[in-house]
């Protein structure tokens, strides 16, 4: 682009800002802008949502990221479960991913990635420092879970936290966890679905809710 050009930029705050550039310095990669209208964002999030979803190869995990930033998690929590084959990501790389995701969709925002947690700590979600209601609404998808019901999202704007397993699911020690703690096991039909499928598959079904 060149000086004159117009551009529209965010910067996290659901806010979008149309900006005119007015200067443009080859050396240091920065630029000079004008802005000209400030306007929402578009994208209207009807509840806080939560991904914890567990960690599998590199480039399907990416793609989840940038799924589920599409469909307006704000947050995503990679989870190291027993039956993932990796233990490690590129946060960085994620943190990147999700932003151009964002920028392709309007959100106006970026979701927070998290570091990497056990399923055990992802459970405790959210953490005393973190101004969010002690009670979150929590389910965990599962081929052997009770059948999924538009009942269990209750009230529509509560924050509600969305688990996915790895390839092979959630180990039978896992979902003694998710009982443990009176999560809601649920499976979204007989069919197995891979696991970035099931993300956002679960994930359409809690956005789109009326």
């Amino acid at each position: 682009m060149k000086t004159g050009d117009s551009i529209v930029v965010f910067n996290g705050t659901q806010k979008d800002y149309e900006c005119k550039i007015v200067k443009i310095d080859p050396k240091s990669t920065m630029c000079l802008l004008d802005v000209t209208a400030t306007i929402r964002s578009r994208f209207e999030r009807g509840r806080k949502i939560i991904l914890c979803a567990a960690i599998v190869k590199k480039d399907t995990f990416e793609w989840i990221v940038e799924k589920a930033t599409e469909l307006g998690v704000t947050d995503i929590i990679p989870v190291a479960a027993e039956r993932s084959e990796k233990k490690s990501l590129n946060e960085e790389r994620l943190k990147k991913i999700a932003i151009e995701a964002s920028e392709q969709s309007g959100r106006g925002d970026v979701p927070v990635i998290h570091e990497i947690e056990s399923l055990e700590e992802a459970i405790k979600f959210p953490k005393p420092t973190l101004s969010l209601p002690s009670e979150i609404n929590k389910i965990a998808f599962h081929t052997e879970g009770d059948p999924f019901l538009q009942s269990d999202l209750d009230n529509t704007t509560d924050p509600i936290m969305v688990f996915i397993g790895p390839e092979g699911g959630w180990s039978p020690k896992e979902l003694e966890m998710f009982h443990a703690q009176n999560i809601k096991v649920r499976c979204l039909g007989t069919q197995v679905l891979r696991a970035e499928t099931a993300v956002v598959a679960a994930l359409s079904q809690v956005v789109f809710a009326n």
